[in-house]
C-alpha cells in the first residue's frame, strides 16, 4: 500500500479488530498493554538482530531478509502501491513484496518497512492472515507506525533534532540523513514532539494561482494565504523567506476564520513547501521560524 507515517493510535479507538487484539497478546507475551507497544518492541527486536555499520540501503537488506522476504519485484497488476504475498501456508515459508509500480528510493524505503511490519501478523496471529480476510485498518496504522520506528528510531531522531533549527533546511537534511521523504521525517518530528507546526505543499497552477496539495501535521482545510504574494514571491526566489501572516479559510456556511502565523517558505523544484504555526518559545532549540 502506499504508506504514510503512523498518525492515529490504535488504542485511542472503542474496539481492536481480534487481528490487532491477537497481536498485541501474543508478541507482547502478556507484557505489554497495547498493540503500539508490542510493535515498538517488535522492530526494537529487528533492529538489534541487524545492527552494524551499514548504509540505509544494506540494513534494509539485512531486515527483509530476517524476515523472511526472499524477493521484491514490480507486478503493476496488484492494484495498489504494494502488496505482502505469502510463498506458502506458514510464516516459514517466507514472503515476496510486490510493487504496484516502481518510485523513488525515499518512497521506496518506506513502503518495503511497511510490508516488513505486515510479516509480524502472519507470524503472531496466522489464523487470520493465512486465510482470506479484509484489510484490516488497524493493522496498516500500526504498519505505519512501525516503518517509521524503523527507519527513524526514536532516539536516534532526537539525537539528531536537539538544538536544529525549525526550519525547512533542517527538515531536508533529516529526510536525507534518514533516507526518508520529508512528509514523513516531518511527521515524525511531530510524533515525537520535536516540532510543533504543519507542513504544507502548494503547487502552481497555469492561471499563476497556487493550489493546496499535501497538507500534514493538522486538519486538512482549504486554507488560504492572506497575502496571496507569500507564494508569489517564493516561486520567484532561491532562498527561504520568513515572516508572519494570517492563514484563514472558510466555513461552511461562508463564514471565514483567522489564524496568525508564523512562517516559512521555499520554492524546491516545481513546488513550494511551507512551514508555519503559532509563534511559540522554544528555549532549547533556535528555530527561524518562530524568532520574532
Amino acid at each position: 500500500m502506499d504508506s504514510i507515517p503512523f498518525k492515529q493510535s490504535c488504542s485511542d479507538t472503542d474496539r481492536l479488530s481480534r487481528l490487532v487484539q491477537a497481536f498485541a497478546r501474543r508478541a507482547g507475551a502478556d507484557r505489554f498493554d497495547s498493540p503500539e507497544v508490542a510493535m515498538r518492541a517488535a522492530i526494537s527486536s529487528l533492529r538489534r538482530r541487524c545492527r552494524g555499520e551499514v548504509n540505509q540501503d544494506e540494513r534494509m537488506r539485512l531486515y527483509l531478509a530476517s524476515r523472511k522476504v526472499v524477493s521484491v519485484r514490480v507486478a503493476q497488476q496488484i492494484g495498489s502501491d504494494a502488496a505482502l504475498e505469502p510463498i506458502g501456508s506458514r510464516y516459514v515459508h517466507g514472503f515476496n513484496i510486490l510493487l504496484g509500480r516502481e518510485s523513488s528510493f525515499t518512497r521506496l524505503q518506506f513502503t518495503l518497512a511497511h510490508e516488513i511490519c505486515h510479516t509480524f501478523f502472519y507470524e503472531f496471529v496466522p489464523e487470520v492472515k493465512f486465510l482470506p480476510h479484509e484489510i484490516d485498518a488497524m493493522e496498516e496504522r500500526l504498519c505505519d507506525l512501525g516503518a517509521a520506528e524503523l527507519l527513524m528510531p526514536a532516539s536516534a531522531v532526537q539525537k539528531t533534532a536537539t538544538d536544529r533549527p525549525v526550519c525547512i533546511q533542517s527538515l531536508r537534511v533529516f529526510a536525507e540523513q534518514f533516507s526518508v521523504s520529508v512528509a514523513a521525517m516531518f511527521l515524525r518530528l511531530r510524533s515525537l514532539g520535536l516540532w510543533n507546526c504543519v507542513l504544507s505543499e502548494w503547487h502552481r497552477m497555469l492561471n499563476g494561482r497556487f493550489q493546496l496539495v499535501h497538507f500534514y501535521g493538522g486538519k486538512r482545510l482549504p486554507w488560504e494565504w492572506e497575502d496571496p504574494s507569500i507564494l508569489s514571491n517564493a516561486w520567484q526566489s532561491q532562498t527561504s523567506s520568513f515572516g508572519s501572516t494570517f492563514v484563514r479559510h472558510e466555513g461552511e456556511r461562508g463564514q471565514r476564520f483567522y489564524f496568525p502565523a508564523r512562517f516559512e517558505v521555499q520554492r524546491v523544484g516545481n513546488r513550494i513547501l511551507s512551514l508555519w504555526g503559532a509563534q511559540v518559545e522554544r528555549p532549547n532549540c533556535p528555530s527561524p521560524l518562530f524568532d520574532s
